[in-house]
């Protein structure tokens, strides 16, 4: 039964790709919030993590009708770039420029022409996936670490797009030494920093709250030296979205390796929080950030191991 459901998934999948590819920019933006409005309404569970979220980060400054506004938003916004993935084979380096407007790109290309390996990082905010497929087309390409997800005719499907651009998939589970090789070659790497930890992570703040952050960030640029550069993209009405990226974090490493990897990931940390203060409607919030808590207070856990 399983291997049927994961079957019809997949050509469920390929038929609403079928049908996305024959819209416009701005269909497949109304037919995506239409989607997200839906998944809102019926997912009672992680629309009550949406408001708890948002209540927990912005209640202190937000009325309710304004945090409800916001979730609606977020579902819309995650049900558009779900359905704009399925577009993705439409996009080509003839987009640069065009639909995917840039900002900051002299940061990434110093970045890059140093040849000691780029870490771009970025969160679940505005369309990630379309910035690291996009940076293919500019002649960057990207290694993108991912989490595979539960349906393996799907994750094929999904890899197959995600590489479009010349851009390579390492799975998360044992992607460390993978990662390594790349930037001692001077390659690039794409890893989104902003979802829970659990015992494996760092307590940095977010929101003024203590969230378990993958140190792996951190650890690969100080054993690398690899630039650290923060990158974010930004939806339009139109269908096309504004990229922008950020000067560098500067690594700067003390001797102390479990204080640099705090400060560092702390860093990377609020370049997020501020870009999510500024568009959250943008951003997960269905996700359970704050999942994990520390053991007592003013603790944190060794790095790279448990609490």
């Amino acid at each position: 039964m399983r291997e049927l459901r994961f079957l019809l998934e997949d050509l469920a999948f390929g038929l609403l790709g079928a049908v996305v590819s024959r819209l416009p920019a701005r269909g497949v933006v109304a037919v995506g919030a239409g989607v997200g409005r839906l998944g809102f309404a019926l997912d009672r569970r992680r629309r009550r993590t949406t408001l708890a979220n948002l209540r927990t980060a912005l209640g202190d400054s937000l009325a309710e009708p304004e945090i409800r506004r916001i979730a609606l938003g977020c579902w819309r916004h995650f049900g558009r770039i779900t359905v704009e993935a399925l577009a993705f084979p439409r996009l080509s380096a003839a987009d640069v420029g065009g639909r995917v407007r840039y900002g900051g790109l002299e940061h990434v290309r110093a970045a890059h022409e140093r040849k000691n390996g780029v870490l771009l990082f970025s969160g679940h905010f505005g369309n990630w996936e379309l910035v690291a497929l996009m940076q293919g087309f500019l002649g960057l390409p990207l290694a993108l670490v991912t989490k595979p997800i539960y349906n393996p005719r799907l994750e094929r499907r999904l890899a197959r797009l995600r590489t479009l651009s010349g851009n390579t998939v390492i799975h998360r589970e044992g992607a460390v030494k993978e990662m390594l090789r790349r930037l001692q070659r001077g390659g690039g790497i794409a890893i989104v920093i902003d979802q829970d930890a659990k015992d494996g992570g760092v307590f940095v703040p977010f929101f003024g709250h203590p969230a378990s952050t993958t140190p792996a960030l951190a650890l690969l640029a100080l054993k690398t030296g690899a630039a650290v550069v923060p990158v974010f993209s930004f939806p339009r009405e139109d269908g096309g979205y504004d990229v922008v990226y950020e000067p560098e974090i500067r690594v700067a490493p003390t001797g102390d390796r479990d204080a640099d990897v705090l400060r560092l990931t702390a860093e990377c940390t609020a370049a997020i929080e501020r870009r999510v203060r500024e568009r959250p409607e943008l951003w997960s919030w269905m996700h359970r950030r704050w999942r994990t808590a520390p053991a007592a207070p003013g603790s944190r856990p060794a790095i790279g191991g448990g609490r």
